[in-house]
């Protein structure tokens, strides 16, 4: 029995999900619809995987037994909707919304990167740009000035003491900068430090309350597809807990399913949780009036789709034309600490 140690990519497992949807729903077995999956994939780790559960197949066990011997590939939450699907007998709507629950999600994530990607890399440009007037330009000018003689103004006094401790330094900041980097990876891989990394996304000022409705948007999706199923809340919750990746929302989690098998009402204790917008709990309590707990879900996590979109599109705004007025500003400082010593020697010549 072959075992995978590495999560699949979310864009496998989305093509997997459609792709044995296909099969269940067609005439073809599940050993040969297995099969075509197979060879018609490139990822090699799925390849791994399918090549297992085939020999599982073959061996008469079935589809839910066979996937949970790959857990750790696929999710806990993958694995346990497959059961869910056997059980009901409706595996071919399941992985649908699996599917489409986790493709949204993936579009999400998109976003975010394509929000992020200009302000990182016109901060990165800017910084090579001025350490290269730094290190570079101004030692340069600082020799051509020294040797037509005069007096240097304050300013340029000022920075030229800056670029010769930087350029003295460089190493030791270098250094500084991959110790800081090297304790940040192993910090992160603790359970003392993920949990203090994870505790504070729900922190940081500009980051907060987007990455809180991607948080939400992500539990009401998922918990909105394993009650469309027929699973609890309790359970549902508990499900989904290992896919939220954040220990400090899997922890706020366990309080709450303790909560609800209390019998304390649902919207307070999502309320309790101090972790999603307004707007989930509010539809979480519309819900618990009218019934129809998944469909609300959908709507909450739509409506937060939207304002996420929303707040990184101004965030975008912003952030990029003070990036690029701070580069105007710093660049601007600099040439005018060159420029000032040469009109002044310019004057006394004359």
């Amino acid at each position: 029995m072959s075992k995978s140690n590495h999560k699949l990519p979310k864009e496998e497992i989305i093509i997997f999900a459609r792709q044995l949807a296909l099969v269940i729903d067609s005439d073809i077995s599940l050993y040969e619809g297995l099969e075509m999956i197979k060879n018609k994939t490139d990822h090699s780790e799925l390849i791994v995987i399918l090549e297992d559960m085939l020999s599982g197949i073959k061996a008469g066990r079935s589809l839910g037994e066979v996937i949970h011997n790959h857990e750790k590939a696929f999710s806990s939450f993958i694995t346990n909707m497959v059961d869910i699907g056997e059980k009901s007998g409706d595996l071919t709507g399941t992985l649908n919304q699996v599917a489409d629950a986790y493709e949204k999600e993936l579009e999400a994530a998109v976003r975010v990167k394509s929000a992020v990607t200009y302000p990182i890399i016109l901060s990165v440009l800017m910084f090579a740009v001025i350490l290269l007037l730094v290190l570079q330009v101004l030692p340069m000018f600082n020799e051509i000035l020294t040797s037509l003689g005069g007096e240097m103004p304050t300013l340029t006094k000022g920075i030229l003491s800056i670029s010769f401790f930087i350029g003295d330094y460089i190493l030791v900041f270098l250094g500084l900068m991959t110790v800081a980097l090297i304790f940040y990876y192993y910090y992160k891989r603790t359970i003392g430090g993920r949990l203090f990394l994870d505790r504070l996304k729900f922190k940081l000022p500009v980051i907060k309350d987007i990455y809180a409705s991607l948080t939400a948007v992500r539990f009401a999706r998922n918990l909105a597809v394993l009650i469309r199923s027929g699973i609890s809340i309790s359970i549902g919750i508990k499900m989904i807990k290992p896919i939220m990746n954040n220990l400090y929302v899997e922890s706020k989690m366990d309080h709450a399913i303790l909560d609800i098998n209390k019998g304390k009402p649902v919207d307070k204790v999502i309320e309790d949780l101090n972790l999603f917008p307004w707007v989930l709990i509010k539809l979480f309590s519309v819900a618990q009036t009218t019934g129809h707990m998944d469909a609300m879900l959908d709507k909450a996590a739509n409506v937060m789709e939207k304002e996420t979109d929303a707040r990184l599109d101004r965030l975008t705004t912003v952030i990029e034309p003070i990036l690029i007025i701070l580069l105007s500003l710093i660049v601007g400082i600099i040439l005018i600490s060159v420029i000032l010593p040469i009109v002044s020697i310019m004057d006394s010549i004359g």
